[in-house]
């Protein structure tokens, strides 16, 4: 396993490894606050990779940039974020309302969560408002916050329709 240092970049520092199939695995640790989205697209520029061909884990403080931060065994353990594009009507209404939120540059995936965008009490109000405006479904604000994925709550409009 051979891992490099992302080049040197304001946003954050971080490792990565190329895999067989040259995707990337990749530990940053964000010197400021920065959505998954934002972090998804400054790897993509700097590492010259399409999103879809890396997945990332967001380290914190007082977790290190050690080799081991990036191997098969810890992408196995933690959460690392993947690439997912939407699929279907409901997942693409969601990913542009949302997207709305974020920089143009972010890129987004439906394995984000609410609290990945950065979210707060007020953007789960407002999804909430947008979602029954849209879809006409009732989801309280504190269950936008709730779900693990956007996908997730994607089939939850799904299942309210």
């Amino acid at each position: 396993m051979t891992v490099q240092a992302i080049p040197e970049n304001p946003h954050f520092p971080g490792i990565y490894r190329r895999t067989a199939d040259s995707s990337c695995v990749v530990a940053v640790a964000p010197r400021s606050f920065m959505s998954v989205p934002e972090v998804r697209a400054v790897l993509s520029e700097l590492l010259e990779a399409p999103p879809h061909r890396f997945v990332f884990a967001v380290l914190h403080s007082g977790e290190g940039l050690e080799d081991d931060a990036v191997s098969d065994e810890v992408v196995a353990a933690r959460k690392f974020h993947r690439m997912r594009s939407p699929e279907g009507p409901v997942e693409s209404r969601l990913a542009e309302r949302i997207h709305l939120t974020l920089p143009d540059t972010a890129v987004l995936s439906m394995t984000d969560d609410i609290k990945d965008l950065g979210g707060d009490s007020l953007l789960c109000l407002e999804l909430s408002e947008a979602i029954a405006d849209i879809w006409d479904v009732e989801i309280e604000p504190v269950d936008v916050f709730r779900v693990d994925s956007l996908a997730a709550l994607a089939a939850d409009v799904e299942a309210g329709r």
